[in-house]
């Protein structure tokens, strides 16, 4: 515990004196400042607002997130599933390593207590078993979800999708996920537009009583909310594989920055200092950067229908395997048989012609042979 205290310390002197390097001219600084950390392996930089990528590197790499990822289960159980909903529990999910909420199988949870659960102290049973209920019970129906939300979102990257918690070792979904900073970050600018998932992510505190019927107290893990100024977000990551991962955001004088850092010597101090510089860059300024695609609303459902099909069914088209009845020939047939009594009216009324006339000739009558002729 004294060495999490040490190094979340350490981040927080690192943000502090990175926030000193942006003061106005004029402020008191120190003789000497602490360097800042080196750079993470990976980052980009966003505003949120215009979608333009300020800075970035190697931003289009595949990278295990770390719990970063859950990002994208909670965008994805938001639009799926609503606070009404009862999440049952699965060995499965019971079975996930710490950190957790201490779900067993069996019991039913609340929607709402298991997605602060996952996001405030990223919880990776709380995690499975949301993506459990999306998925119809199953991972294996989660995933498919997953991957299409992800093209929907305009995730370019090919990111790999298997764990919804963000595991990447012996308890990994399928060997877990694999992300590029930059598909990420689309993920991250759908989450804040959600005023729900905004709402859970700030939460500093929250307390309810679970499936367990045990009343919990949990604070959010996320410092970041705490150690820079206008911070509103979003989440935190690390495993041995993936290193410090974290996404924050924050929002200064109407504008709403974004940063995605992975494998960070101090995410925190990363992140600050790239918000500090998109905050310094005009908007003017970003007419020719790179924009990540515009904001897909509900992207883990399916799409609405095409305008055709929304003005009502399609009549399908006669094929060859249509009954005779629905056939050409059987209507030319009908035709045939509609027309026969006629033919027969027809030659009866010849007939009777006929007979008029020779009944006619034979009594000589030439004024009934003239009439008969026309008859």
């Amino acid at each position: 515990m004294r060495r999490v205290r040490a190094r979340l310390t350490g981040g927080a002197v690192a943000v502090l004196l990175t926030l000193a390097v942006a003061s106005p001219v004029g402020a008191a600084t120190p003789r000497s400042r602490q360097p800042l950390p080196p750079p993470p392996k990976a980052y980009v930089l966003v505003d949120v607002d215009t979608g333009a990528v300020i800075d970035q590197q190697d931003s289009r790499s595949l990278r295990p997130p770390a719990s970063t990822i859950k990002l994208l289960t909670a965008l994805i159980a938001s639009q799926r599933l609503t606070a009404a909903d009862a999440i049952p529990i699965t060995a499965v999910a019971e079975g996930m390593p710490a950190r957790k909420i201490n779900v067993k199988a069996g019991q039913v949870w609340k929607y709402d207590d298991l997605m602060h659960s996952m996001m405030m102290v990223s919880a990776n049973d709380a995690a499975v078993a949301l993506a459990e209920k999306v998925g119809g019970g199953t991972l294996d129906g989660y995933v498919p979800i997953a991957n299409a939300t992800a093209e929907r979102l305009g995730l370019v990257d090919h990111p790999i999708l298997n764990d919804p918690a963000g595991l990447d070792d012996e308890f990994a979904n399928k060997g877990g996920d694999r992300i590029s900073a930059r598909d990420l970050a689309i993920v991250a600018r759908a989450v804040m537009q959600r005023p729900d998932l905004m709402t859970v992510v700030g939460d500093r505190e929250f307390r309810f009583t679970g499936g367990d019927n045990i009343g919990h107290r949990i604070t959010n893990h996320n410092l970041f909310l705490d150690l820079y100024a206008g911070a509103n977000g979003l989440k935190t990551g690390t495993t041995d594989l993936a290193g410090h991962t974290f996404v924050g955001s924050a929002t200064r004088a109407g504008r709403t920055m974004l940063a995605v850092v992975f494998d960070a010597v101090d995410s925190y101090a990363s992140a600050g200092a790239l918000l500090d510089k998109g905050f310094a860059t005009p908007v003017a300024n970003e007419a020719s950067l790179d924009k990540l695609p515009a904001v897909v609303s509900d992207a883990s459902l399916p799409p609405p229908p095409t305008t055709v099909e929304a003005a009502g069914p399609v009549v399908p088209a006669p094929t060859s395997t249509n009954s005779f009845l629905d056939s050409t020939a059987f209507a030319f047939l009908i035709l045939i048989a509609g027309l026969l009594p006629l033919g027969v009216l027809r030659r009866r009324a010849i007939a009777s012609r006929n007979r008029r006339f020779a009944k006619a000739v034979e009594d000589d009558d030439r004024e009934l042979v003239r009439a008969a002729r026309y008859f």
